[in-house]
């Protein structure tokens, strides 16, 4: 495993690698008898993302309209939404949202979030034209789904930079451990068809 995730992360963290070097890699991970489906899946993510940083803007329009065939339904909202996902500068989108939110001002950011406030009224409640009357002291952040330490630690810049001190808790279904990532990176590799037949037994 410790084999396999130094693989991982010198693929990863190297911007481009020759592709005699990563099967020198690879051949040294079949002779340790490692299961390559997470490395090999690695490597075919990073080879499409590189193709599409590389791809003009008409490119990009074709392979969007392949996979909207592909998955048989429209994927123009998560392209869409790409835009809010990403931010430009170092600090992240749900940080930026955070923020936003516990001002508690009108904010185009946020717009489009749903406000739950009981002590609203009913017409009111739920609506997206309305907005938290802030600021709020504190917060309680949770993400359905896997949360990872980057988006803590933003949060945690976040409040230490704030006058007055802010708190906010940051929760999440899910933090995998490295060897966990690598299994469900394997289990992607393994249903693209990557990697070796034998899959290990899972020590969970």
């Amino acid at each position: 495993m410790d084999k396999l995730r130094f693989a991982i992360m010198y693929l990863i963290s190297t911007e481009s690698i020759p592709s005699s070097e990563i099967e020198v890699v690879e051949a040294a991970l079949r002779e340790s008898e490692v299961d390559i489906s997470a490395f090999q899946y690695v490597k075919k993510i990073k080879a499409l993302n590189l193709s599409l940083a590389s791809a003009n803007s008409a490119s990009r329009s074709n392979i969007v309209d392949w996979a909207e065939k592909l998955y048989g339904q429209s994927i123009s909202a998560v392209t869409a939404g790409m835009k809010n996902l990403l931010s430009n500068d170092h600090q992240l989108a749900l940080t930026r949202m955070v923020d936003a939110l516990m001002e508690g001002k009108p904010n185009p950011e946020i717009d489009s979030y749903l406000i739950f406030d009981p002590r609203a009224p009913k017409s009111t409640s739920g609506s997206s034209g309305s907005h938290l009357k802030g600021p709020f002291k504190e917060a309680i952040v949770f993400m359905v789904g896997g949360g990872n330490y980057v988006e803590y630690g933003s949060l945690q810049e976040l409040v230490h930079r704030q006058q007055p001190a802010k708190h906010v808790i940051y929760g999440t279904t899910e933090i995998l451990t490295g060897g966990e990532f690598v299994e469900q990176l394997g289990l992607l590799g393994q249903k693209m068809g990557l990697g070796s037949s034998h899959n290990p037994g899972s020590s969970r």
